[in-house]
């Protein structure tokens, strides 16, 4: 039986507010287009919008793309192997946790949002890795109702060896080794404690940045990883 998705607010800004500060570096001049595949209502790349970019949401889900007309994104159904949009037509492109629930169909995917994208626009992955012995755990034994049956997360250099061979990668960075799933525990403690659980929120995840600056052989131990890569001609 899946439990329920919940997580802390606050504990969950702590962990992902660079994260999602990311696709800011995606949009360096206003009217740009910027998709982000699998994405609801917008919200990893409706704040580009205080850039002059005009985000649009790619998801199969009609239901998960109502939202997006209210919030300054262009909704459009389509899925990650069939994107209805014009070869070359976009400026960049992002996405998170959307290339582990194709798992099988990686490379095609991949070689599908390069179609999309302009030569020398950017792209973002950000991707659950099966590297983590936390995260892996927590999916085996508390499966959660966001989680789809058939999603599989891959090995980190699994997603960074498919983006190589479509796009220049310029940066690859590991996240959380301990503090992935503090959000969703903060949540469940009772009112009065879950102060301290934001304090082991941030305390966590300074030594999460910490040691996988310092270790790299930890690299394919993080839960998530960030990509970011150049399409050339």
């Amino acid at each position: 039986m899946p439990v329920r998705w919940i997580v802390d607010t606050e504990a969950t800004l702590v962990l992902w507010r660079e994260l999602s500060e990311m696709p800011f570096r995606l949009v360096d001049r206003p009217g740009g287009w910027v998709a982000d595949l699998g994405g609801g209502n917008g919200n990893f790349v409706r704040p580009l919008t205080a850039k002059g970019a005009r985000p649009v949401s790619i998801d199969p889900d009609g239901e998960a793309l109502r939202g997006a007309p209210v919030r300054g994104v262009r909704p459009v159904r389509g899925s990650a192997l069939h994107l209805p949009i014009r070869g070359g037509s976009l400026d960049a492109l992002a996405g998170r946790a959307v290339l582990h629930h194709v798992p099988d169909d990686l490379d095609a995917a991949i070689r599908e949002v390069r179609r999309v994208v302009r030569p020398g626009g950017l792209i973002l992955f950000q991707e659950p890795t099966s590297g983590n012995a936390i995260a892996n755990l927590a999916r085996r034994w508390f499966p959660t109702e966001r989680h789809d049956p058939h999603e599989r997360p891959l090995p980190l250099d699994a997603y960074v060896d498919a983006v190589r061979r479509h796009f220049d990668v310029l940066e690859t960075t590991p996240w959380f080794l301990l503090s992935y799933l503090v959000p969703h525990v903060v949540a469940r403690l009772p009112a009065d404690r879950r102060r301290a659980g934001r304090a082991l929120a941030r305390i966590l995840c300074g030594w999460d940045r910490r040691l996988l600056a310092a270790l790299p052989g930890l690299r394919q131990r993080g839960a998530y990883v960030s990509i970011l890569a150049r399409r050339q001609g």
